[in-house]
């Protein structure tokens, strides 16, 4: 098996947990801690990963590139895992048939599936009603 190390001394391969400001900028990481201590709440979704841009020694602060696209910085403390979330692509695969969707969207939220405005009553939407529905 693997061993995980976790602290300033750990050294950087995947899986190991330290500090963002112990590491190189252009490291990728994944469950980024906001406020150290947190537990990491940033990057944990399937595919996705943190990259470390800058430090600053100064301030005791972190410059990080988001999952967005988005830069934010935060307190050189906070710890992150190194390397990135198994699973990416997870996505691009079509889900084929309907059930697939069901099963996706019900574990979410009531979004599916999407009803027409013009297949609706005059009551239920402001396309609703009419003889035609084209």
């Amino acid at each position: 098996g693997q061993f995980i190390y976790c602290g300033k001394k750990a050294e950087l391969s995947v899986g190991n947990v330290k500090p963002v400001g112990e590491m190189p900028e252009g490291t990728i990481v994944c469950n980024l801690e906001e406020k150290p201590g947190d537990r990491g709440v940033i990057a944990r979704a399937s595919g996705n990963y943190v990259t470390v841009i800058a430090h600053n020694s100064d301030t005791g602060k972190s410059r990080v590139r988001l999952p967005s696209g988005s830069k934010k910085t935060i307190p050189s403390t906070c710890r992150a895992m190194v390397g990135l979330i198994a699973g990416g692509g997870r996505i691009d695969k079509p889900l084929l048939k309907a059930g697939r969707a069901y099963y996706k969207y019900k574990a979410k939220r009531n979004c599916w599936p999407r009803v027409r405005g013009v297949a609706m009553n005059p009551v239920e939407h402001p396309f609703g009603g009419g003889n035609h529905q084209h």
